[in-house]
Formats: C-alpha cells, sequence, structure tokens
C-alpha cells in the first residue's frame, strides 16, 4: 500500500513534466542505433531499429510516458511500468540539462530578461517533476 503514495507522486511528477514541456530527445537513440547497427547483421538490425523507436517515442512522450508508467505501476506491471517511469524521466532530465548548457553557451539566457523569468518558471515546473518522479520511482518497492 506504501506503493500507492510514489504512484502518486510519479503522477504529480509527469503532470509537472508536461507544465515544464519537458521531453526527451531521441538523437541519442538515433546515435546508439547507428553504433549498434554497423556492428550486427541486418535481420538484427531490424529489430533493434524498431526496439529504438519504441524507446525514442517513450522519450518523447516525457510526462506523459512518467504517467503511463505509473499507471502500470499500479496496475501490477511493476517492472514494465517502472522502466517506462525511468525512461521518460531519464530523457526529461538530459533535456533540461540540455537547455540549459545550450543557452548559457548561446547566451540567450542572459539576453532577455522578461522571457528568461517565464522560462525559468516553466524550467523549474518540470525540474521538480523530474526530480520527484526519480524520487518516488526509486521508491517503489515491488509488493
Amino acid at each position: 500500500m506504501e506503493n500507492k503514495k510514489w504512484i502518486l507522486l510519479c503522477i504529480i511528477g509527469g503532470i509537472l513534466m508536461i507544465i515544464g514541456s519537458v521531453i526527451g530527445s531521441i538523437t541519442f537513440f538515433e546515435t546508439l542505433f547507428d553504433l549498434i547497427e554497423a556492428d550486427v547483421g541486418e535481420d538484427v538490425a531490424k529489430i533493434v531499429s524498431l526496439v529504438i523507436q519504441i524507446l525514442g517515442y517513450i522519450a518523447m512522450a516525457g510526462g506523459i510516458s512518467v504517467i503511463v508508467g505509473s499507471l502500470i505501476v499500479a496496475m501490477d506491471h511493476y517492472r514494465l511500468g517502472k522502466f517506462i517511469i525511468g525512461i521518460g524521466a531519464g530523457m526529461g532530465l538530459i533535456s533540461l540539462l540540455i537547455f540549459l548548457i545550450t543557452g548559457i553557451v548561446e547566451g540567450s539566457i542572459l539576453e532577455e530578461l522578461d522571457q528568461i523569468v517565464i522560462e525559468t518558471i516553466h524550467g523549474s515546473y518540470g525540474f521538480l517533476g523530474v526530480i520527484l518522479t526519480i524520487i518516488a520511482r526509486m521508491k517503489l518497492k515491488k509488493d
């Protein structure tokens, strides 16, 4: 029954990720596929391509995938749900870090103060959502 509170925190984290527009990038998966494709045969490459496309769609969904993963955990499909939560939250965290780093490097974060306040508020929701989701995912236990 303790999982209910962590599932609820995951759902809240997913909602905050949606508000903050936190979505993962599939370029990581495309690069991974390019590396794998060179070392495996054509038949295996098709299977790997399909798996990587599915992981890419989960990453692109961001907060939605966290919510779906939480609901899957609630339906007693613990490993699959926790995996989907991890992909959504992990890629969301990576996308937030990339957003911050590129903003600092390009100098766009320092140019317009009124726009940065709005982006910071949205980014804060997303960051809080990712942190809540990661903590809740770590605390989820199989009953």
